[in-house]
């Protein structure tokens, strides 16, 4: 029997996701560890910092963590197109069966950690360099923890970090406060493909570090 176009796993970007109703996916869902932070689908952020990877790609083998990584896309990306050493974290450990899911799927590895923001530690955050992170500032409560991460990551001598949103408040507020500390950038972005989707990218390079990726 022929899967419905809404239940047919996707090929975008290069990559094969699996969409939500996907009945592989719905039975996952089904289950009681399933993700409890907003890792039940691919969140469109991660296509801006895509784009912006595509027009400055990072040299072969560089190091990248995806913070808030869920599905991990943005790391198998990396790893498919730039050959990166990529590394998925995650507050929530239950997205990683979804991650291992689309990792075998396109034949790519990523690592993951379950961790929260601020308390990933200075000695995995100095084997980065590049940061990368999609809808993660979505709450109030994640602009400190966030910002904590920033912090003890420029200190850990991370060459560039990348934040992507479609602009919610929280996110904003964490822009305004990058801007001002650490000279980060706010560029206002939108892609067409898979469908046409606005937002920004905070984009803070390290003037201590070396030249970023």
């Amino acid at each position: 029997m022929n899967q419905s176009p809404s239940t047919s796993i996707q090929n975008i970007r290069g990559l094969d996701i699996y969409p939500p109703t996907h009945p592989r996916i719905q039975k996952m869902l089904a289950k009681a560890d399933a993700p409890e932070i907003h890792g039940d689908k691919v969140w469109f952020s991660s296509y801006f910092i895509m784009d912006y990877l595509d027009a400055n790609p990072p040299a072969p083998k560089t190091r990248i963590m995806e913070i808030g990584c869920g599905w991990g896309l943005l790391s198998m990306y990396c790893a498919q197109n730039f050959q990166a050493r990529t590394l998925g974290v995650d507050a929530d450990k239950n997205v990683f069966a979804f991650l291992e899911l689309h990792a075998k799927r396109n034949h790519v590895k990523v690592k993951t950690k379950a961790c929260r923001f601020e308390n990933l530690k200075p000695a995995l955050l100095t084997k980065q360099d590049l940061i990368l992170g999609g809808d993660i500032c979505f709450w109030d409560e994640l602009v400190e923890p966030l910002h904590t991460l920033i912090a003890n990551a420029l200190a850990a001598g991370v060459k560039r970090i990348i934040i992507a949103d479609p602009g919610r408040t929280p996110f904003l507020t964490l822009a305004r406060r990058c801007r001002r500390l650490y000279k980060g950038k706010l560029k206002a972005v939108n892609i067409s493909k898979p469908r046409k989707h606005e937002g920004y990218l905070l984009i803070i390079d390290n003037p201590f570090a070396a030249t970023s990726p």
